[in-house]
């Protein structure tokens, strides 16, 4: 019986079990390879180069991450979970910091277009709340991924929770005069 075609997706899903179980240093065309019962000749024309394979790694992993936040009746609330849901999802796969690059800044576009859409529907002018959005986003992204790099160092929960209550609530000065 002949073997059923391998797809990007399945070596995108192997990867972030390896990832899963090792780490980055178990990540290698071997462990890939024996997992997959494929040769490396197979990943490099599925996936492409190993920084293409990574771009994908990092897309497949955002697609799959469980980035629901319930919108609430506040927008300040909305926004703090919203960071806190992108925030653990990317605690719960610390090797995503090592991997991320700023080629990698599409993958966040279409969560970062949700809060966009939440800060519209609470009155906030299109224009700004694409900004407050992107702000947030970017702090929220690159506090994590510093944390992750650093463990032990700034990585404190209350750390996070204290400075997103200073960054909503210098939006929320802000937004008065901009809503």
């Amino acid at each position: 019986m002949a073997r059923p075609s391998l797809t990007a997706e399945q070596i995108y899903d192997a990867c972030l079990q390896i990832l899963d179980e090792a780490g980055l240093p178990g990540l290698n065309a071997r462990a890939l390879t024996a997992r997959l019962s494929c040769s490396s000749k197979t990943l490099y024309q599925l996936v492409g180069t190993r920084d293409a394979m990574e771009r994908g790694i990092v897309a497949h992993a955002f697609a799959g991450m469980d980035l629901e936040f319930r919108p609430r009746t506040r927008w300040q609330e909305s926004t703090k979970d919203w960071a806190r849901t992108l925030h653990a999802a990317l605690r719960e796969r610390p090797y995503l910091g090592a991997l991320m690059t700023l080629e990698d800044r599409d993958v966040t576009v279409a969560y970062i277009v949700r809060l966009i859409d939440v800060l519209v529907a609470h009155g906030f002018r299109r224009r700004f709340a694409i900004e407050v959005a992107g702000n947030v986003g970017h702090w929220t992204i690159s506090t994590t991924l510093l944390d992750l790099r650093a463990p032990g160092q700034w990585d404190q929960p209350e750390r996070f929770e204290a400075t997103l209550d200073w960054l909503v609530r210098g939006i929320d000065q802000v937004a008065d005069g901009t809503t």
